[in-house]
């Protein structure tokens, strides 16, 4: 019984010492009268002082690379240098340092067995328990993508994707930051494809009820 108790604490405790699931959540926005069938090339807009590029340069580029795979994937082009692009593409990030306080119990305890509704009564017994309160201390990030027309000087797409965790380890760190934006792409095209469908069955709907007039 001892050495199945032991078990279960410590498996209690690895449970609870564990951070929460973390699953990033994307959010899409794009501006809907704009046209992005003639968008072709695409070029790195400079980032506003501080940014990552300064502070963690190794990551800068990692964020850099991944977005352009996907915007590679997307039938994007990166422009040549000196020519003009269709769009600027740039992003921001943000950490935020959070604590949560953790309530570990270890021990034993027994209690309230009985079967009082049959007219039986059983036992109850407790053995000590000990609690401890731990502090722990991890970090968010929130990602956000900006795709911009350079002729208009506006915004015409923007992807977030937030909590992003963030670990001690740049390995863990980067993987999460993929997943985010993995994330963001999914739902991008959801997001496009109901749109599409909803203006085919507008389309239809505005052909039916010209039929009906002629």
């Amino acid at each position: 019984m001892a050495s199945s108790l032991r078990v279960t604490s410590v498996l209690l405790f690895a449970l609870i010492a564990a951070p929460a699931a973390y699953a990033a959540k994307p959010n899409i926005q794009w501006n809907k009268d704009y046209d992005f069938s003639h968008v072709k090339t695409y070029a790195w807009q400079d980032p506003t002082a501080p940014s990552l590029a300064q502070s963690n340069p190794f990551m800068h580029k990692f964020i850099q690379d991944e977005i352009e795979k996907r915007l590679t994937a997307a039938g994007l082009t990166k422009a040549a240098a000196g020519a003009a692009p269709d769009l600027w593409v740039t992003y921001h990030g943000a950490v935020m340092n959070n604590v949560e306080l953790h309530s570990d119990s270890f021990g034993y305890g027994f209690g309230g067995y009985g079967m009082g509704g049959w007219g039986m009564y059983g036992y109850g017994m407790a053995g000590p328990v000990s609690t401890t309160t731990r502090v722990v201390e991890y970090k968010e990030g929130t990602l956000i993508v900006d795709i911009v027309d350079p002729t208009k000087k506006e915004l015409v797409w923007r992807g977030s994707s937030t909590p992003i965790l963030i670990s001690d380890s740049n390995e863990k760190t980067q993987k999460n930051i993929s997943k985010a934006l993995d994330a963001m792409v999914k739902q991008n095209t959801k997001l496009r494809a109901d749109e599409k469908k909803q203006k085919e069955k507008e389309a239809k709907q505005k052909e039916k009820e010209a039929a009906k007039k002629s």
